[in-house]
């Protein structure tokens, strides 16, 4: 049987009994046959030995009250009973008790003046005191000090580390419950990256066909081929999305890569939806990281998806690739039936340039609506991160 199963076997006995079968044993010892023991069997020595074994079955709650009555019983008992190095078995049990709940300088302490009691009344009895007596009594309360010193270290050292498995248990916890929001928070990201540019492209190319099928049929027509194709591609978005959601174990067939090399085509769907672009790209975008170049995609995608949706056509689009950074400023004229959106899009978009150390600010300039971010060319690692700064406007 190992000692996990022995400890759990003795947890289960009930206290009261442990103690009852603690004081038994312990007031057995006192009729041990020792043939040199000193003193005389009195009937006042069995009446104190019948109280100290009731003494002991109080120990644990009144620890020091026990060993002030144990010490008075065994000095009595050493005047009124025979006395040998076995008999001092109760009063050692006290001691280990105290012992285990107090400091090392107290515990000391208290084992200093206990033998010192046991040792002037047994010098007192046998006239001086005799190495064969008094050096097992020293002995014996030393150890039971050493002992209970023992116990209260090895129970400070199980409860830090059961507090330290349950702080452990708890940061899991959290650390579980911050990546699920934040897995949240990128997917619906993610979402609305897939879906607001293109449902926002069908929209309005709805209305066109709807305005122009009768007299426009080529218009129309037209329309109705881009809300298509803009169907197309938000499906494929939203299919690839659920994959790898269904599927995390395995890699799904990503697709196409986004950065500014695909700003021009990214343009000319908008231009294809009515709106005009007016686009200038300085630097070259090879140095750039991956994950700065899909950020900087997604705040050019945004941008142009609520300049479509809110402005009266036309955009104008700055990017400027440095030695460092890349900054990206893009701007649209307001006009006055526009309304304010949900800001989802912005809050997302300003998620995104700090996830790579960048920052962003959007707002009204001027009557435009004007979003400025500069993005470092590679991830740093370590940044200060500036929040965005937001303004009341007309944009989503």
């Amino acid at each position: 049987m190992n000692q996990a199963t022995e400890v759990s076997l003795l947890d289960r006995v009930p206290k009261p009994v442990r103690e009852t079968l603690v004081a038994l044993f312990a007031g057995m010892a006192f009729f041990a046959p020792i043939s040199d023991g000193v003193g005389e069997r009195t009937p006042l020595g069995y009446a104190l030995i019948a109280a100290y074994t009731a003494l002991l079955l109080v120990r644990t709650r009144f620890p020091w009250a026990v060993l002030a009555g144990a010490v008075a019983l065994q000095c009595a008992l050493v005047l009124t009973f025979t006395t040998s190095p076995v008999s001092t078995l109760a009063l050692l049990i006290a001691v280990y008790t105290v012992s285990a709940r107090s400091p090392w300088r107290i515990a000391v302490s208290m084992g200093v003046l206990v033998a010192a009691a046991l040792l002037i009344t047994l010098g007192v009895v046998i006239g001086g005191l005799i190495v064969r007596y008094s050096v097992p009594v020293a002995v014996q309360v030393a150890l039971a000090v050493a002992l209970g010193q023992t116990a209260r270290i090895r129970a400070a050292y199980i409860a830090e580390i059961t507090d330290r498995a349950l702080r452990a248990e708890a940061t899991r916890e959290a650390e579980a419950r911050r990546r699920v929001a934040e897995d949240r928070l990128r997917i619906a990201r993610d979402l609305h990256d897939a879906v607001a540019h293109q449902i926002t492209v069908i929209s309005l190319n709805a209305g066109v066909a709807s305005s122009a099928i009768a007299d426009r049929p080529d218009a129309a027509r037209e329309a109705l081929q881009t809300i298509r194709e803009s169907s197309r591609l938000v499906l494929r978005e939203i299919g690839d999305m659920l994959a790898t959601l269904r599927s995390p174990e395995e890699t799904p067939e990503a697709p196409a890569a986004r950065g500014l090399t695909a700003v021009p085509d990214l343009i000319g769907q908008f231009e294809r939806s009515g709106l005009a672009v007016t686009y200038e790209m300085s630097g070259d975008p090879a140095p750039i990281s991956t994950a700065v170049d899909i950020v900087a995609y997604r705040v050019i995608q945004e941008g142009l998806t609520n300049a479509l949706r809110h402005g009266p056509g036309t955009a104008d689009l700055e990017v400027e690739i440095g030695p460092r950074r890349v900054s990206i400023r893009l701007s649209n004229p307001l006009v006055k039936q526009s309304h304010a959106g949900t800001g989802h899009g912005l809050v997302g978009m300003a998620e995104r340039v700090a996830s790579v150390r960048g920052a962003v600010e959007y707002g009204v300039t001027e009557g435009s609506f004007v979003v400025a971010a500069s993005l470092p060319i590679a991830e740093p690692v370590a940044e200060p991160v500036t929040e965005p700064v937001t303004e009341t406007g007309a944009e989503e």
